[in-house]
């Protein structure tokens, strides 16, 4: 039992020897190079998180001015709108007056068209009395001046003159 102890002894140191001589090594060539790519990898992450706040700030300010636009713009509609409706009212008001007077203007000519018309039919009623007044007369002329038969002529003119007139109409 002693041979295994001592064998065991010796394994023992032997496999801590190479323990220790594996420990200096990786502190040796691993542990800088582990050490090293960590703290890139932390310079990197912090730089990366400045970068995000950097960006975070900015959008933050964005947003603000964007809203700032929004509002402005929406004030600009706003005003933009009162005045079409305002524009709209005035340009409604011309157009009403307008088209009144127009009215009134076609309302003046109707009145004088019908004046016009009515001062050619008296004159036209006036050249027909004074037709039958002439027929009236010269067939008196010819005649003598008997009362019956002054009414007989008269009587004739006026048949005359109204078959004269269905038949021009």
């Amino acid at each position: 039992m002693e041979d295994l102890l001592k064998s065991f002894d010796v394994n023992f140191y032997w496999g801590l020897a190479a323990f220790v001589v594996f420990i200096l090594l990786f502190l040796k060539l691993g542990v800088k190079h582990i050490l090293a790519a960590v703290d890139a990898r932390d310079k990197k992450i912090a730089g990366e998180l400045a970068e995000a706040e950097t960006a975070y700030t900015k959008a933050k300010k964005l947003q603000v001015d964007l809203d700032q636009q929004m509002r402005d713009a929406e004030a600009k509609i706003t005003a933009l709108m009162t005045e079409a409706r305002r524009d709209a009212e005035v340009l409604k008001g011309k157009v009403i007056e307008q088209g009144r007077g127009e009215l009134d203007a076609m309302r003046q000519r109707a009145l004088a068209e019908i004046e016009s018309a009515r001062q050619a039919a008296i004159v036209h009623l006036r050249a027909e009395v004074a037709d039958i007044a002439t027929l009236v007369a010269e067939k008196i002329l010819r005649t003598s001046l008997d009362a019956r038969k002054h009414e007989d002529l008269v009587m004739q003119a006026i048949e005359t003159y109204e078959s004269t007139q269905s038949v021009k109409h």
